[in-house]
């Protein structure tokens, strides 16, 4: 609560004699008695279930005029709970704080607007459990889907329970869609991330470079381990020896300190591949507080296309976020089972990679 002038707290309410009073909150009770009718006939015209019982024009109309006379809003818990879904989607990150997934959440939530939809967000942590905790919690609210953002890790304690939740939910009518690679059975909209690396990895060999070190994932994360698939299957088709590091965090830390260790030794590679942009981004602060050139001496490429990444102007395969989560958003207000296709990634030529002469 806010001062009031004389130091002391200014009350938020107060009644027509002086006394402080919360303003009481309608209730459909008073609603019917307002409009002169059932509460059952007021229910059924505030939320929309009068299909099968309908009234007539002069009665919705009672009813609505009431409603807004009074500020009665229907109960959004009470209605999913009587419909069997709200007009909720859930939204369950990976890692709140990486760029990456906040872009994809902001893709879903003006999407969803556009739909009638609003969305609540989670963060999983990357752990099977917490996110179990969190798909159950959306569930009891009734959400009409939810989504899922990122990978899960191959193993992690945890993984079968929640695939067991997640196909229950879609049998009893949860619209659950994946956006990145999961254990678990559910639609899935996922851009190919062993294409997308190949193709960044023959990229890089294209302009001359020849030592190519791949930079970043988790043991086990199907998307990093997709990525690093590629970038192998490359180079070893090219002839050329793979070496992966920094199996032990996707963040700017990881990328920046696994780099320094590289650049402390006897040889600099002519470019690094980073698993994502955050990664990436990392690498870069290593490379310039090493005083090594880039993209001169040593080339930076990666997968992503944030907006951090295109402010360092990366060239990076760039994956359509804020597409995914439209197209998330359209398999979960959509009444058919059509799983939408995943759009293309497009490589994008930044000032972090160059044309190599020597």
């Amino acid at each position: 609560m806010r001062p009031s002038r004389s130091g002391t707290f200014a009350k938020p309410w107060r009644s027509s004699t002086g006394s402080s009073s919360r303003p009481s909150m309608a209730r459909l009770r008073d609603v019917a008695d307002v409009a002169g009718v059932s509460v059952t006939t007021a229910s059924r015209v505030l939320n929309g279930a009068d299909a099968s019982h309908p009234v007539s024009p002069e009665v919705r109309a009672a009813v609505t005029a009431a409603a807004e006379q009074l500020g009665y809003r229907p109960s959004a818990t009470a209605r999913a709970l009587k419909q069997g879904r709200s007009d909720l989607i859930g939204v369950i990150v990976s890692d709140i704080l990486d760029p990456y997934f906040g872009e994809l959440t902001r893709g879903i939530e003006i999407a969803s607007a556009a739909a009638g939809f609003v969305t609540v967000s989670a963060n999983g942590n990357r752990d099977p459990e917490q996110e179990l905790t969190r798909f159950r919690a959306l569930r009891q609210h009734g959400a009409a889907g939810i989504v899922f953002c990122g990978s899960d890790i191959d193993g992690a304690p945890g993984t079968a329970a929640l695939a067991r939740e997640v196909n229950r939910a879609i049998r009893e009518g949860t619209r659950v869609v994946s956006l990145a690679p999961r254990g678990f059975t559910s639609a899935q909209i996922v851009v190919d991330n062993t294409a997308t690396s190949a193709h960044l990895t023959a990229h890089l060999i294209g302009t001359g470079a020849r030592d190519i070190v791949f930079v970043g994932g988790i043991p086990g994360l199907a998307a990093a381990d997709e990525r690093i698939s590629g970038y192998r299957s490359t180079m070893y088709e090219r002839g050329l020896k793979p070496h992966v590091v920094g199996l032990d965090g996707m963040n700017q830390t990881a990328g920046r300190d696994v780099v320094a260790t590289i650049l402390a030794g006897a040889t600099t590679p002519d470019a690094f591949l980073c698993t994502n942009d955050e990664t990436a981004v990392g690498a870069i602060a290593a490379l310039w507080n090493a005083g090594v050139d880039v993209p001169g001496d040593v080339a930076i490429a990666s997968i992503g296309g944030t907006a951090g990444g295109r402010i360092f102007d990366l060239t990076a395969v760039e994956l359509p976020l804020g597409e995914l989560g439209r197209l998330a958003v359209e398999y979960v207000a959509d009444d058919t089972d059509r799983v939408p296709d995943a759009p293309v990634a497009t490589l994008r030529i930044g000032r972090t990679t160059r044309e190599r002469t020597d």
